[in-house]
């Protein structure tokens, strides 16, 4: 809510010692001096908690000054008229549409921000990938995307349209992020009607895109969650599964946590997410092959999709 603060001395000009001016309309006043000006509207009265004269009240007090010259402006120019009832408009009258503004500017920000941060995604992967990746490439339109691909999304070797990921990613959305994860992935390896992939799948499984997805995790949890936190911890514990669980806080004691289990927030420990090895336990595996075998197998691709 907008307030209005206290004003510098010289914001409210003493006439005398018992009387005062309208920092705005110059209307003069006896003490006590009213909560708001009976002309304009401005607000008079003090708020201690913030220093006279800093910059916003500067900002508000010549934004009024200027509204407040305009009016009478446009009263000056509109002819006379008999009725004598309409209701002044004052600066009071127009706090709220400027509250509006605020707040439209603040939504743009984000926005910006977030095309931002896209557009710095790009920069920075334009720099490492293989321009050859990008040679005649003829992507197919991924299910319930728009086939114009957007321009300032992620890059893809298949034609992902990243910009829903990042949407969830961006708003801290880790579970329903994790589940759409998975199901890119199971669409990349053109695997969706089984719901898990061969080692071979994974073999070949787009780097442009597994970049993407690691990227992507990593730069919007601010490096908690990705699966470069998952491949170095594992590769500290010497590729020990159990041990390997029990750090990103995947078994509790002897007991391996089910997907629901799992803390899909910022609290959660390092490399906690993305969930990529197994779906219903830790435990079980998804397929033909172990949860330790499967994320070995990406911890593998990744690795090769990491060299220039």
């Amino acid at each position: 809510m907008l307030t209005y603060h206290k004003l510098a001395n010289t914001d409210i000009t003493p006439i005398d010692s018992m009387s005062f001016q309208c920092p705005v309309c110059n209307s003069s006043y006896q003490k006590p001096i009213p909560e708001a000006c009976l002309v304009c509207g401005w607000d008079l009265q003090f708020n201690l908690s913030i220093p006279s004269g800093s910059e916003p009240d500067k900002k508000r007090l010549d934004w009024a000054k200027q509204t407040w010259k305009r009016l009478q402006t446009l009263e000056v120019s509109q002819p006379k008229t008999g009725s004598t009832s309409k209701k002044r408009l004052t600066i009071a009258d127009l706090l709220p549409r400027l509250q509006t503004l605020e707040l439209e500017l603040q939504q743009a920000t984000l926005e910006r921000q977030n095309l931002q941060n896209s557009l710095d995604w790009i920069l920075h992967y334009l720099e490492t990938l293989n321009p050859e990746l990008l040679v005649d490439l003829t992507p197919p339109s991924p299910p319930n995307c728009d086939s114009n691909f957007n321009s300032t999304s992620p890059l893809s070797e298949v034609g992902i349209d990243y910009s829903s990921l990042i949407e969830l990613l961006a708003h801290g959305d880790w579970k329903t992020a994790d589940e759409y994860t998975w199901q890119l992935i199971l669409y990349m390896g053109e695997r969706e009607a089984e719901k898990w992939l061969r080692s071979e799948d994974i073999e070949r499984f787009p780097c442009a895109d597994l970049n993407t997805l690691n990227w992507l995790w990593e730069y919007y949890s601010q490096g908690l969650f990705s699966l470069t936190n998952q491949w170095q911890i594992f590769y500290n514990l010497e590729g020990d599964y159990a041990k390997f669980c029990d750090q990103v806080g995947w078994r509790r004691g002897e007991s391996w946590i089910y997907y629901e289990e799992l803390d899909f927030t910022l609290n959660a420990p390092p490399g906690h997410l993305p969930i990529i090895a197994w779906r219903k336990r830790a435990c079980y595996g998804v397929g033909t092959t172990t949860p330790d075998e499967n994320l070995l197998s990406f911890f593998t691709r990744l690795s090769t999709c990491s060299q220039p």
